[in-house]
């Protein structure tokens, strides 16, 4: 899969409907970067959509969940995912 990244910029919030936040550090640069409450409304931890996430909304680390970290991470962001991808669907 071809991608390319770069950093997220004030007219991010203009042009999508979501920012997508891994965790709540995340979040807080986002915000801080947001012109007004409308923008901030936008930024979302992607594990609100993930039905087990059971509070906490942050997805770790993988490095430090040991053996099966990664595994158990890649699981979280898969069901955030179809969470969210359900979420969308029902909104649009």
């Amino acid at each position: 899969m071809a991608s390319r990244a770069r950093q997220v910029h004030t007219g991010d919030f203009e042009y999508f409907d979501y920012l997508i936040a891994m965790d709540r550090s995340n979040v807080a640069d986002l915000h801080d970067l947001a012109l007004d409450d409308a923008h901030r409304a936008k930024v979302r931890l992607l594990r609100e959509f993930d039905p087990e996430a059971d509070g906490d909304l942050d997805v770790p680390d993988p490095y430090y969940g040991g053996a099966n970290g990664f595994v158990d991470v890649f699981d979280q962001i898969d069901e955030a995912c179809r969470g969210l991808l359900d979420h969308l669907r029902s909104t649009s």
